[in-house]
């Protein structure tokens, strides 16, 4: 069952990250919830492992033909060694404070990254590319962007 808590760590110099979502997850289960936007209701966040892999994907409410405006990939099942499948995992969807930031961390690290107001996404591969003609493009986490993130 999801917790809710009402912040998490600061982020950059005075603004806060919010945790909206915190669960347990195995990443060879099933699994997709996600969390609302804490300043802008129609910003979406939503989290999904199926068999084979784990997304993450930016909505806007407001695009009411296609909701679903990015994902980002977070990792491939079969890439996790098999014993390691099998330890939960710390899941925490967090908000910026401006309410444009969304951060999927998993046990604590930031695997992916939207920034609503940039239209970018940040993860390690830059996959998949956004589709043709999107506004959003991907970059790559870096060192450098994690440490900023969770200062």
């Amino acid at each position: 069952m999801p917790l809710r808590n009402q912040w998490h760590f600061a982020y950059k110099d005075t603004s806060m990250l919010y945790s909206v979502l915190t669960d347990h997850i195995l990443l060879n289960e099933p699994y997709r919830n996600g969390a609302h936007s804490t300043q802008h209701e129609h910003l979406v966040v939503m989290f999904e492992i199926d068999e084979e892999s784990g997304y993450f994907y930016a909505m806007d409410l407001h695009q009411t033909e296609q909701p679903v405006v990015d994902s980002l990939f977070v990792f491939r099942v079969s890439d996790i060694e098999q014993h390691s499948l099998k330890e939960p995992r710390r899941l925490e969807i967090c908000w910026s404070e401006d309410g444009y930031q969304a951060f999927l961390l998993i046990n604590g690290y930031p695997h992916a990254v939207f920034d609503f107001r940039q239209f970018v996404g940040y993860n390690h591969t830059k996959f998949p590319m956004p589709e043709l003609g999107s506004i959003w493009v991907h970059k790559e986490t870096t060192n450098e962007l994690v440490e900023k993130w969770l200062r």
